[in-house]
């Protein structure tokens, strides 16, 4: 039975609550970790409730922007793909200034258009190719694209690097919030399925029953997000201090770089470096002297180990191969950043896995949306 001396909810009833899941009279650390548990949510709550919700979106962004962009994202499936070199003359022929960065060939789905991505002066495109017959089909402006937008407030909250700094610490709440709700219910964390959720009861008890329950259901999947989203942000972070490899800004503009290599003919050379090679990605060289760069999976590919397990890299000139990548071949740091970043996205089981994930987060916004209204009816 809980302290008749803590005070702390018990002028709103709350107190109940930690009668039926707190057996044994709560210890002076008990007080404490409940403190931090506290803390951790207050501070962290609201920017966790945003990354749950824009987190389900990004599971299923690329069905979520096909959707939201039919007439250009969407093609008819043919009988037969034309050459990806035609998809780069069109491709051209619209932008003979610009820079293309990489075309994404969307392999696996064939109702897909290829989609580039253009440097255009200052201006980010996404130009899309129709890959049976071609043709042109479209450009919009990639940094407004929804799907974008979404990703930069959940990886940067629109507003780099002083909005990785602040995800880094709401993290680091996620964690310490995951640590301290296990510590202090770590004796009856079972109980909360006998017992289940009382919907008779007040609703401030309904709360808190709720926030448990979700709260261990959820209760790997919560520290998995906030140990790697917290890894991630300090990544982020890093890049930004200058300790790891710059990427280019948004915006940034960069003079075209002249390939003379024909596409189609590296996809070969791709297939016959890697077995069972299915290339998805081909990044074009932004300066004189990069490498163009095919990245796919091969017949032994990890899911992982990364979106891309394998890629092959080609002199942009001559076409000829500088470098075939294996992640099952790569140092430990590189598999267990890629395992981590597999375990954040729900991409490793495909389409099983992103519907776990989905439902999780949605029991991480329940958890966190619960846990704000009981302490704000016991505020």
């Amino acid at each position: 039975m809980a302290s008749e001396g803590w005070n702390g909810c018990r002028n709103c009833g709350c107190h109940v609550l930690l009668q039926v899941y707190q057996k044994a009279p709560m210890t002076p650390t008990d007080k404490l970790i409940y403190k931090f548990h506290r803390i951790f949510g207050l501070v962290g709550g609201l920017f966790i409730l945003m990354l749950s919700l824009t987190g389900c979106i990004l599971l299923f962004d690329n069905a979520i922007d096909g959707l939201l962009n039919p007439d250009t994202v969407a093609v008819q499936p043919g009988p037969q793909r034309q050459p990806y070199d035609k998809a780069i003359a069109t491709l051209k022929q619209h932008y003979p200034d610009a820079q293309l960065r990489n075309l994404v060939l969307y392999s696996s789905q064939p109702n897909r258009a290829l989609r580039a991505d253009v440097q255009k002066g200052k201006q980010r495109l996404w130009a899309y190719v129709n890959p049976y017959t071609g043709t042109f089909l479209g450009e919009r402006d990639a940094e407004r694209a929804f799907v974008r937008q979404v990703r930069q407030l959940h990886e940067h909250l629109l507003m780099p690097p002083v909005g990785d700094w602040i995800l880094f610490v709401v993290g680091l709440c996620l964690v310490g919030s995951v640590l301290t709700g296990t510590w202090y219910y770590r004796k009856s964390l079972l109980s909360v399925f006998k017992i289940g959720v009382r919907w008779n009861k007040p609703k401030r008890l309904v709360y808190g029953d709720l926030h448990k329950y979700l709260g261990v259901v959820a209760l790997l999947f919560l520290l998995i997000i906030g140990a790697t989203g917290t890894f991630f942000h300090w990544e982020h972070i890093e890049r930004s201090l200058g300790g790891g490899p710059r990427r280019p800004g948004p915006g940034e503009a960069r003079p075209p770089v002249a390939m003379v290599a024909s596409v189609d003919a590296l996809l070969a050379k791709s297939a016959s470096n890697v077995p069972g090679f299915v290339a998805d990605v081909v990044n074009f060289p932004d300066e004189p002297g990069k490498p163009l760069v095919v990245r796919g999976n091969g017949a032994d590919a990890n899911p992982f180990l990364g979106k891309f397990t394998s890629s092959v890299e080609f002199d942009a000139q001559s076409g000829d191969v500088t470098k075939v990548f294996r992640a099952g071949e790569a140092d430990v740091e590189y598999k267990v950043e890629h395992v981590f970043e597999e375990l954040h996205f729900g991409r490793f089981g495909g389409v099983a896995t992103k519907v776990l994930y989905f439902v999780l987060a949605l029991c991480m916004t329940v958890v966190t949306a619960t846990g704000l209204l009981v302490w704000w009816v016991k505020r």
